[in-house]
């Protein structure tokens, strides 16, 4: 009887130190957040930031963030347990199978878990793996939106470590993003608090990243060396080679081209400062081109019959529309053009710069580029 209890004894510790854990972790109940949902908790500090209660929203995007860390165990867990079932097991990794096999086993948590995965971000984001879009759920902790938003808050109060901080954290994130575009907006305000650092051109270059025709080498130099013909035709080819739909690189282009500009004017040597011209020349002429090619596609949904002939003409049909020529001026668009036959002037592509300088005070939409334009001729 005593080495009958003994060994119960030692069953027990057994179970204690090795069984009882496993199942302690297994019957552990993760309960679905309750109350507003993080996203809706996020609008209430967007709203907040809108109406300039900083501190306020600040407080509501740091309670979305640790709502949407709840809903992301929440979601954990449930995917966990309906992988229990034989019959989503066997359903192997593709989606479309693992779907319908939740729908069968009448898993409603977590069909909609993966639903509203697929409607956010879209099915190709998963390539159709049940998998990857388990991995994607397990990395989801961070909420990039949130952290972008407090970036934003800290940089308006003049915070700008802070706000760096907060900003890198959600650059960091920004394949969580549900609307992708948003990474380039953290990365130019990134760019604005680095604008008097070495950064400033890493993230005004992580915009430009996507843009298929500024990543080219070969492209960029083509361009000048069309811009150095000496023919007075350099400059409708220029225009009538190139077009550039990336509509978020005019702004990074643009800021490059000015950074590249003063460089070339701190110098020390003219072989240096050439190097410099030469890179805001093309960083200019790569803008233009963005812009001739937004407001080409303009023209063309508002005339059907219209198609490009010259930069001149274009110039002079876009002058019918205020909002053409309004978004110039807000872009900086029409300077840009006048910078980039400055530019040309100064790396010495004489011919280009003075056909252009001719269309602009002729054609440009804006009096007052087209009278500096006049004045150089």
């Amino acid at each position: 009887m005593k080495r009958f209890s003994k060994s119960l004894i030692l069953l027990a510790v057994f179970l204690a130190g090795g069984m009882l854990p496993l199942f302690s972790q297994t019957s552990l109940v993760v309960r679905k957040p309750t109350g507003d949902d993080y996203w809706y908790i996020l609008k209430e500090a967007q709203d907040a930031y809108d109406f300039g209660d900083y501190g306020n929203s600040i407080a509501l995007a740091e309670k979305a963030k640790a709502k949407r860390k709840d809903q992301i165990k929440w979601e954990q867990y449930t995917l966990d347990q309906s992988q229990r079932l034989v019959q989503i097991r066997n359903a192997g990794d593709e989606l479309k199978n693992v779907t319908k096999a939740m729908a069968d086993a009448k898993q409603k948590n977590a069909l909609a878990i993966v639903n509203s995965y697929l409607e956010t971000y879209g099915k190709e984001r998963f390539r159709g793996s049940f998998s990857a879009l388990l991995k994607f759920i397990n990395q989801n902790n961070s909420y990039p939106e949130a952290d972008y938003l407090i970036g934003r808050v800290y940089k308006i109060e003049g915070e700008a470590s802070l706000a760096t901080v907060y900003l890198k954290r959600a650059y960091e994130a920004s394949d969580l993003l549900s609307v992708p575009a948003v990474r380039y907006d953290i990365l130019y305000d990134l760019a604005d608090l680095s604008e008097h650092n070495d950064d400033y051109e890493k993230y005004l270059m992580d915009v430009l990243a996507d843009d298929t025709m500024f990543t080219k080498t070969t492209f960029m130099n083509s361009m000048e060396k069309v811009i150095a013909g000496k023919d007075k035709a350099s400059v409708e080819r220029f225009f009538m080679l190139y077009r550039n739909e990336s509509a978020y690189s005019l702004e990074a282009l643009r800021k490059l081209a000015s950074y590249y500009e003063e460089l070339a004017n701190k110098a020390q040597d003219q072989a240096t400062a050439r190097t410099y011209m030469s890179k805001s020349l093309k960083c200019t002429a790569l803008g233009t081109i963005v812009a001739v090619t937004r407001i080409q596609e303009t023209l063309e949904d508002r005339q059907t019959e219209y198609k490009y002939t010259t930069l001149s003409d274009l110039m002079k049909t876009a002058s019918i529309y205020p909002d053409i020529v309004n978004w110039g001026n807000e872009k900086v668009v029409w300077e840009m053009f006048y910078n980039l036959a400055d530019t040309a002037q100064r790396m010495g592509y004489s011919m280009f710069s003075y056909e252009l300088f001719t269309i602009l005070s002729k054609s440009i939409p804006e009096p007052y580029w087209a009278d500096r334009a006049a004045l150089r001729l």
